[in-house]
């Protein structure tokens, strides 16, 4: 589907409203006024050429008007840092032909935003000439004008495009479904099926305690009347209700637990799942093996990577591709051939055994990194050992 032109758009509010249309290299595209124009005029008439991602005003403080076309439109507001006076609206609109000054208002207030963010379209128009991406380049910017996140992140948004959404947009747009993009989709249900059952168990697992802290407290002793204080059973039943009260807390913590893992259960394909290991050492793999049945390309949540026995890095080498890191890691650790992931920039849900990453941010982190680079590394030190 062809993507619609970007847009800039000056408003100037007043009894005689103006608005004046710009592309994103700043052309006019119209000039408008009228008195009493209404709110849903100005969007219908900036619409029919595209997609609005600025809002630009003469006022250092935005015009309730402003503020509520460049909501309605989903775009960005740019103001100056103070009032723009009438000698640098002349001198911005001087080459430019308008009806009146209510225009020429509306067309300053686009060109000053225009200029403003000049620099900035500059560079995603240099980045995507390096990078072979002129295809997205419109779209690049639309995300890094309107979201505000960085022009690599961007495009790395844009290129790992779900490939479940591509498919079904293709089955769309051609009617048609290859043997090849069923079976794809049919391989990613099944590891979503998987993922909804390793948090089904562990969620049974956890009301199974619950169950058992339960009786427990039923069948707490009763503190009888007729002890005497400081007797060896008052010191006992202390004992035990000091036990209780830890046993109740415990208790609180694992109902939080539960409903943390249904939030992530109702929400399963915004997250990632992570299993969950101290470091890197045979004795702590061997303790979690079975619990956390680790499968090709799972993805490991590690507390200290740099604690890490050859023969666990040997055995997960042709499983685990993908290492997130609590600890910063150590030059050596860095050589090991896995691709490593800071969890300081990621949201992570963390139980027992397991840690659920937002997607969202765990992608964009991912999207940072030089695979090619790395795998052509790897490659080398590994032919070098074999040599």
């Amino acid at each position: 589907m062809e993507s619609k032109n970007l847009l800039i758009v000056g408003i100037d509010p007043g009894i005689t409203t103006a608005y004046a249309v710009l592309d994103i290299e700043g052309r006019i595209l119209k000039l408008d006024s009228s008195k009493q124009l209404e709110l849903n005029s100005v969007i219908s008439g900036v619409i029919e050429f595209g997609k609005a991602v600025i809002v630009g005003t003469d006022k250092a403080k935005a015009p309730n008007l402003a503020e509520t076309l460049a909501t309605k439109l989903g775009a960005r507001i740019i103001t100056p840092q103070e009032d723009l006076k009438v000698e640098d609206k002349k001198k911005i609109t001087g080459n430019y032909n308008f009806g009146d000054e209510h225009q020429a208002d509306a067309l300053a207030s686009a060109l000053f935003a225009h200029r403003q963010i000049k620099p900035l379209l500059d560079k995603i128009d240099y980045f995507a000439g390096q990078n072979r991406r002129e295809d997205i380049k419109d779209k690049i910017k639309e995300l890094v004008i309107i979201k505000k996140i960085s022009i690599k992140g961007a495009a790395s948004l844009l290129e790992k495009k779900d490939e479940a959404a591509k498919i079904i947009e293709k089955v769309i747009v051609e009617k048609k479904l290859s043997e090849q993009d069923f079976l794809r989709l049919h391989d990613k249900l099944r590891r979503y099926e998987n993922e909804i059952r390793i948090i089904k168990n562990h969620n049974s697992h956890l009301l199974k305690s619950i169950a058992n802290l339960e009786n427990e407290a039923k069948t707490r002793p009763v503190r009888k009347t007729s002890e005497k204080p400081g007797s060896f059973a008052d010191k006992r039943i202390g004992c035990l209700e000091r036990a209780v009260k830890s046993k109740e807390a415990e208790y609180e913590k694992l109902k939080s637990a539960i409903r943390n893992l249904n939030k992530v259960i109702s929400n399963i394909n915004d997250f990632y799942i992570l299993k969950k290991l101290d470091n890197l050492g045979m004795n702590e793999f061997n303790f979690k093996r079975r619990v956390l049945d680790i499968k090709k390309n799972d993805i490991l949540l590690v507390d200290d990577p740099n604690i890490a026995s050859e023969a666990l890095i040997e055995l997960l080498k042709g499983r685990i591709f993908l290492v997130v890191h609590k600890k910063p890691i150590s030059k050596k650790t860095e050589n090991l051939p896995f691709i490593f992931i800071n969890t300081k920039n990621l949201k992570i849900e963390e139980e027992k055994y397991f840690g659920f990453a937002e997607k969202k941010h765990f992608d964009a982190e991912k999207g940072k990194i030089d695979w090619v680079t790395k795998m052509v590394e790897d490659y080398k030190k590994e032919k070098r050992q074999m040599i």
